[in-house]
């Protein structure tokens, strides 16, 4: 299930009161100082959306948005800000930030956003594993394993073989420059069967 929200906020106060808070609506918090910290947990395949502040003293909150995209564009990213800041509110959205808001942010739309976030994202993984499973079964129905695919090349050159002579195994065998023994012998390993190439009567040589 997807519940995971990566928490970057560097007072420590208002990040234990975030973390009480989605303890409390059954999330998952993940709760960190910086993006330092945070990095590790930044993958394309996490389960979960980022709740990040936007001033902090090393990095922030854009640089978190940047580096996020470069791991994944789909994964939402919520900024946080201590005041109202219309021109910062729309350069979040802008260069990507799936919401913003301002602290203190008030719990039931806080929740609210995040589980918006965590939607998205469930439907964004579920969406990634379907086309995954199709692309890889595609794929090996069209080509299948190396010795699959060789050996489909055999039965086409052998049966090819045996339409043009007619059914007949000697003939076949002359044509592809192989004893008849030989043919027969790949001929049952494939369940190839002469007769059922031949047109007419005619004589298994």
């Amino acid at each position: 299930m997807t519940r995971k929200v990566l928490i970057i906020e560097d007072d420590a106060a208002l990040r234990a009161s975030i973390v009480q808070t989605l303890e409390l609506e059954d999330l998952e918090p993940i709760p960190t100082s910086g993006f330092t910290q945070a990095r590790r947990s930044i993958r394309s395949n996490f389960k979960g959306v980022i709740l990040s502040d936007i001033k902090m003293p090393d990095y922030d909150g854009f640089d978190v948005l940047r580096f996020v995209q470069t791991r994944d564009p789909d994964l939402p990213v919520v900024l946080l800000t201590g005041y109202s800041d219309v021109p910062t509110a729309m350069r979040a959205i802008k260069e990507g930030a799936y919401d913003y808001l301002e602290k203190p942010c008030d719990p039931g739309r806080l929740i609210d956003t995040l589980r918006r976030g965590l939607e998205h994202r469930k439907l964004v993984l579920e969406n990634r594993a379907y086309r995954h499973e199709l692309d890889t079964r595609q794929a090996s129905a069209q080509s299948g394993t190396l010795a699959e695919q060789l050996e489909n090349s055999e039965r086409q050159i052998l049966e090819r073989a045996l339409s043009d002579e007619n059914g007949k195994v000697s003939k076949a065998a002359k044509r592809l420059g192989i004893p008849r023994n030989t043919l027969y012998d790949r001929m049952t390993r494939l369940r190839l069967v002469a007769k059922s190439f031949r047109s007419g009567d005619a004589d298994d040589e």
